[in-house]
């Protein structure tokens, strides 16, 4: 039973918190009453008694499981006398892989297409329609 009260005391102060924080600075903000003042206080107050409650508990040390032991193959026993562990035999079995794979050579399509500042020519923005009003307020501001 305390077990559980402790478990939602967190979540429940928590929630009492913000709601209180939106009431209340509903109350503050916009009605301009005093009780709305002290209501955001003492609901910080218990937002922040409620992230203290939220805080993780202490788990019990779960025991470590035993790892087996690693396993030992031969890569090619009869061509050599060495023994090789799973790892060091995958580890040369992606090498050989790895070198037989042709050489990647990255090249961009069409890279006399795609020189910059080429292709669009350069003029002067002019103003547009839009533009039109401002320019008759101007006008008739300067008429003297």
């Amino acid at each position: 039973m305390i077990a559980l009260v402790r478990r939602l005391a967190g979540p429940a102060a928590a929630a009492t918190g913000v709601l209180g924080l939106a009431v209340s600075g509903t109350v503050w903000n916009f009605y301009g009453r005093l009780p709305g003042l002290s209501g955001t206080i003492a609901s910080l107050l218990v937002l922040a008694v409620g992230l203290v409650l939220l805080r993780p508990l202490p788990q019990p040390a779960l025991p470590e499981p035993a790892l087996p032991e690693p396993q030992v193959i031969a890569a090619d026993p009869v061509a050599s006398g060495e023994s090789l562990t799973t790892a060091e035999a995958i580890a040369r079995e992606l090498a050989a892989e790895e070198s037989r794979k042709p050489e990647v050579v990255l090249v961009t399509y069409a890279p006399e297409n795609l020189l910059p500042g080429n292709t669009l020519p350069v003029r002067k923005r002019r103003p547009g329609a839009s533009f039109k009003p401002y320019r008759e307020m101007t006008d008739e501001l300067f008429k003297s």
